[in-house]
């Protein structure tokens, strides 16, 4: 998430810095720089919502490992009861 999050502020200060070095005048500039934002904003959201696909299909593995794992505890647990 660091490395994502390093990339967008490094992404936008480039385009600023591209945009406002840039020899146009204010009202383009400002129709610039919110396009530029504009998609800047949509790839975020775009890798936000890929990382959290990511993360929720990770989560549910382990969620899944867990019950099995417990429930094979389980199994283990009742059988000893019985035979001790």
């Amino acid at each position: 998430m660091k490395i994502l999050t390093g990339f967008a502020v490094g992404a936008l200060a480039g385009a600023v810095a591209g945009l406002l070095l840039a020899p146009e005048s204010g009202p383009q500039t400002r129709r610039k720089l919110g396009q530029e934002s504009e998609k800047l904003k949509n790839s975020l959201a775009h890798s936000l919502a890929e990382t959290l696909d990511a993360a929720k299909i990770k989560y549910n593995t382990l969620l899944d490992e867990y019950a099995r794992k417990s429930e094979k505890a389980a199994v283990k647990a009742r059988q000893s009861a019985k035979v001790g």
